[in-house]
């Protein structure tokens, strides 16, 4: 916690700062309190942009639509086949490169449906799988008609290859989408500071802290740097959980 004379951190079981020696055992539920009420505001406003999201798919033009497909689906298919054409016609270099432009290219898209579009992890998934299944299908289409050979797979391997490429693909859209989640519940939970924190900082909780007031805002950021350790120290667990599936799925499916 933070002293509301001093602005100093304390311990949370202190009773008095030890900074200013100002006795701590009054303002104590007060600053409690408020911060209970951040996090119930920043919990409340997940909720809003939900529902606001579901009344927006209902509710949205086709024209609406189009863009977003466009954007969520269209584009990272578009950049999939991209890479694909690159990696394996153009350059013709490893399939590691293949591989790692699968995981990089999906998941911007996935965090930014949370965060801009406030779809959560089951439409990341809805997302995932088409876009998975239609770059395959499109990748596969190049390597026929460039090499000139049997556009569907001819043999069972072949089946469990392109299908563990296509999960691989879903499963990095929806790592996204966790990290966008993981990201939006870390941000909120920032203590206050005063010192003037980082423009670009405050701006980034401003978009993914939720309602605050501007010094609110400006304490929130002060601390931000703070959490990035913890927050690369997630998306690493994330990404190494990310790998433990997806070396999984190989297993299993090697195993069928």
């Amino acid at each position: 916690m933070e002293c509301p004379f001093c602005t100093e951190d304390f311990n949370d079981a202190a009773l008095v700062c030890k900074s200013c020696g100002r006795d701590l055992r009054l303002v104590r539920p007060i600053i409690e309190e408020n911060l209970n009420l951040v996090r119930e505001a920043g919990r409340l406003q997940l909720q809003v942009n939900r529902l606001r999201a579901a009344e927006q798919r209902w509710s949205s033009s086709l024209g609406w639509w189009a863009i977003h497909l466009g954007i969520y689906l269209l584009t990272p298919i578009v950049l999939l086949l991209a890479m694909h054409y690159a990696t394996t016609v153009l350059f013709n270099v490893s399939l590691l490169y293949l591989r790692l432009g699968s995981i990089a290219i999906p998941m911007p898209f996935g965090f930014a449906l949370l965060i801009l579009s406030h779809h959560d992890v089951r439409w990341s998934a809805l997302y995932g799988a088409v876009v998975g299944a239609v770059s395959v299908a499109g990748m596969l289409t190049v390597v026929g008609y460039t090499d000139n050979v049997q556009i569907l797979p001819q043999d069972a391997r072949e089946w469990r290859e392109v299908l563990e490429y296509a999960v691989s693909i879903m499963l990095a859209y929806v790592t996204g989408n966790v990290l966008a989640a993981l990201v939006q519940r870390m941000l909120p939970r920032t203590l206050d500071a005063t010192s003037a924190p980082n423009p670009m900082v405050v701006q980034a909780v401003r978009i993914f802290g939720g309602p605050a007031s501007s010094q609110t805002l400006r304490r929130r950021a002060q601390k931000v740097s703070d959490n990035l350790g913890k927050i690369g120290t997630a998306a690493g667990a994330l990404g190494t959980a990310g790998a433990s599936i997806y070396s999984g799925l190989r297993v299993l499916m090697g195993g069928g």
